[in-house]
Order: structure tokens, then sequence, then C-alpha cells
């Protein structure tokens, strides 16, 4: 999984790829707290080309996806990883597994 950082760059490559957000984390930089947006990018050469017309619907259940964690809808969540592994040419499941075990340990 490609990662990027920053809205900014994310918009930069919409045209041209796949890209989806997935969490904002906190660094510390000269004792400042940072919050950085963090990217993935699709490459092509990971979807096929009978895959091509579900981007756009795995695109959206990546997102409600998304919207459910922030919200705390861990139940939601649970079911759009379901059906979300191994979509996008496998390339966010490691993400999706890391969010499975968060929520996880929260029950």
């Amino acid at each position: 999984m490609e990662l990027i950082f920053g809205k900014e760059n994310a918009d930069k490559l919409r045209d041209r790829y796949t890209v989806l957000e997935l969490e904002t984390v906190e660094k510390e930089h000269n004792g400042e707290t940072i919050s950085m947006d963090v990217y993935c990018v699709i490459p092509g050469s990971k979807v096929g080309i009978a895959d091509m017309p579900k981007i756009k619907q795995w695109t959206k259940l990546h997102e409600d996806f998304l919207h459910g964690y922030q919200t705390e809808q861990y139940d939601y969540c649970l079911q759009c990883i379901e059906h979300l592994r191994g979509q996008f040419g496998g390339e966010v499941d490691t993400f999706y597994d890391e969010i499975e075990r968060r929520i996880k340990e929260k029950a």
C-alpha cells in the first residue's frame, strides 16, 4: 500500500488514481502535536479490468466504513470490512485488519 500525507497531496492524485482516506494520525514535531491526514493510492495494476466498474461502489462503502468508525458504529464497520476485504486488489486489507483489531479490543 502506498501512503501519502495531506489532503492537498491526495487531491492532486485523484484524477489519475483511486485515492482512499485512511485516518488522521498525530505526530510530535518540535514539541507541538501535528495532525496529519493519511491516504493510500491504489495502483491501477492492482485492480483488474473486470473490477473497474465496481471501484466507485467500493470507494463509497469505504467512505461509509470510515464514517461508521468515526461515529463508533462498530458493528456496521465489521460488516463493511467483510465486504471490503480483498477489494482494491487487497491493497487496503492490512488497514481493515488493523481497524478490526482495534474494534475487537474495545469490545
